[in-house]
């Protein structure tokens, strides 16, 4: 599996799980804005994802401070740009390269969900 086949699987995954998460209409701001971070890392290169991960997290704070009624809207979009690069810096630190940020176990786990480790 080469970086562009698990960085889709990784958005791929990430989309059905906000759907499947933010379902009640409550949520629909937050779900909304997960599947439009989980887009908007398609077909990024690592440096790019490291950018749009700065930008949103900024996005989100100044939405948050504003009192934005669509905050729900930036925080998911920063927090699901935030877990494609804490999997993808997963999957960089198990290859020995630079990562994006520190990755979690969470992100380890699903790295090794998707390449097979058991």
């Amino acid at each position: 599996m080469n970086y562009e086949q698990f960085l889709e699987q990784v958005i791929n995954d990430g989309i059905e799980g906000a759907k499947r998460d933010y379902k009640r209409e409550n949520q629909k701001l937050l779900r909304e804005g997960s599947i439009s971070g989980f887009e908007s890392c398609r077909g990024k290169s690592i440096v790019e994802l490291s950018k749009l991960l700065e930008e949103s997290q900024k996005e989100s704070h100044k939405k948050s401070m504003e009192r934005a009624e669509n905050y729900w809207y930036y925080l998911g979009f920063a927090l699901e740009v935030e877990w494609v690069c804490n999997v993808v810096s997963a999957m960089l630190m198990n290859q020995g390269q630079p990562t994006i940020i520190n990755p979690t176990a969470r992100g380890m786990i699903r790295v090794a969900n998707i390449i097979g480790i058991k």
